[in-house]
């Protein structure tokens, strides 16, 4: 069975890796794209995300976040700041580890559907 390159592509954003070939960086920061890729050449800097990677990790973490919530309210051993805390922590990380991944996938499905089009 055939992986389609819009996939093979999204899966090479995903680990922060050109959509064209794999191998150079996507990133040149933590959110900033590099305007081509290293080895390839392949003009990645021109693919606009935008609102769509922040928009996904809130979808994505909202539901996560809203059942660690119901959790930490029943549990009442600890603490009220403790458990905001915990929350909030776990949000700021979980969205900051995320959100560059999502975008790289993103843009690599956007590379993929562009290729094919």
């Amino acid at each position: 069975m055939a992986v389609s390159p819009s996939r093979i592509s999204a899966l090479r954003g995903l680990r922060g890796r050109c959509p064209a070939c794999g191998k150079g960086r996507l990133f040149a920061g933590y959110l900033k794209q590099a305007p081509a890729c290293a080895d390839c050449g392949a003009a990645t800097g021109e693919i606009e995300a935008e609102d769509g990677p922040p928009w996904l990790t809130v979808l994505l973490l909202g539901p996560l976040l809203a059942a660690l919530t119901l959790i930490a309210a029943r549990h009442e051993t600890w603490p009220l700041w403790m458990r905001l805390a915990g929350l909030g922590a776990f949000a700021i990380v979980a969205a900051l580890m995320l959100l560059p991944r999502i975008k790289g996938a993103l843009i690599g499905v956007l590379w993929g559907m562009r290729g094919s089009g």
